[in-house]
């Protein structure tokens, strides 16, 4: 008797734990996930067991507001947050679809942008390799083209001196020429001239070339009153000037050329009076007056002999 009624008093007590256990459940799967589902555990007896302690004594009151209507709201609950749950699963997995796009676009700019970077990188390195190739390659050409233009500078008056010199040798060969055809004709003529020459005028040449300058000057002043050929005039002119220059008279002896080359352009004295009348004023002390006779002399192309007897009193003035 003693253990029915211990077994009596057991059931109750495990009865209210099973049900403080399953109040629990429920409680925890409706606040965790909403679930409509009831977890019975246990076999049959313990299923009446609950029944039988459940605080609905008819079935009226079971109709009423029981199990049944706390199951069927429970079970739209369920119904709803299953439906929610499941909608939200669906957008979850778009957002998730949306987003494994986007990263995986934002994986592809990125790697777009690391070729690009590293393309940069490259060709500023192939930049900064040619700039010194660059800089040398500009410098030697500047130097270069600074050579030439310095050379061509350098050369350009040479050029030009050569040109003038070529140009001054062919008027030197043309001039040689006509002078020896013309130096041929004056030998024939002298010739003739000195067969034909007065006395006279052989006595005071032969003075001057003795010296005797006071004498000679006297006997060219004699015979040019005498009315001498007038060919010979600009000689008699000629010579006195030249006794002057050798009794140091400049003044005298620039009239006596003066006189040569105004009167007688033609004659054949005219060259040499040039000479004299430059080297009267060098002996004179004008020496920049000299320098432009001699200078002029030169340019009215006198014979080789003259021409060389000019040259060497510039060079012997300057």
């Amino acid at each position: 008797m003693s253990e029915i009624n211990r077994e009596t008093e057991f059931v109750p007590l495990l009865n209210r734990m099973l049900r403080v256990f399953l109040t629990l459940i429920i409680a925890s799967s409706m606040l965790l996930g909403g679930c409509s589902y009831i977890p019975w555990v246990g076999n049959d007896d313990d299923d009446l067991a609950f029944e039988e302690d459940f605080p609905f004594e008819d079935d009226e009151q079971v109709s009423e507001g029981g199990e049944d209507d706390f199951f069927e709201e429970d079970g739209k609950m369920a119904d709803d947050d299953f439906a929610l749950d499941e909608d939200d699963d669906f957008a979850s997995v778009d957002q998730r679809t949306d987003k494994n796009e986007l990263k995986g676009d934002v994986g592809t700019l990125q790697t777009q942008q690391e070729a690009l970077v590293s393309k940069v990188r490259e060709l500023e390195e192939i930049l900064s390799s040619l700039g010194p190739k660059i800089n040398a390659t500009q410098e030697q050409l500047e130097g270069s083209l600074s050579a030439v233009s310095g050379q061509s500078e350098y050369l350009e008056p040479e050029v030009e001196e050569l040109k003038l010199q070529v140009a001054r040798l062919n008027d030197e060969i043309n001039r040689l020429k006509s002078v020896k055809a013309s130096n041929t004709r004056a030998r024939g003529i002298s010739r003739r001239k000195s067969a034909n020459t007065p006395p006279q005028y052989n006595q005071a040449l032969s003075s001057y070339r003795a010296g005797n300058y006071d004498e000679s000057i006297l006997q060219f002043q004699s015979f040019g009153l005498a009315s001498p050929p007038e060919r010979l005039k600009d000689n008699i002119a000629y010579w006195i000037g030249s006794n002057y220059i050798k009794l140091e008279m400049y003044d005298d002896a620039i009239t006596q050329f003066e006189i040569v080359i105004n009167s007688y352009p033609r004659g054949n004295k005219v060259h040499d009076a040039r000479f004299m009348l430059g080297r009267a004023y060098s002996l004179k002390g004008e020496t920049s007056r000299a320098v432009e006779i001699l200078q002029s002399a030169l340019k009215n192309n006198p014979p080789t002999e003259v021409r060389g007897k000019i040259l060497k009193k510039l060079n012997d003035i300057q």
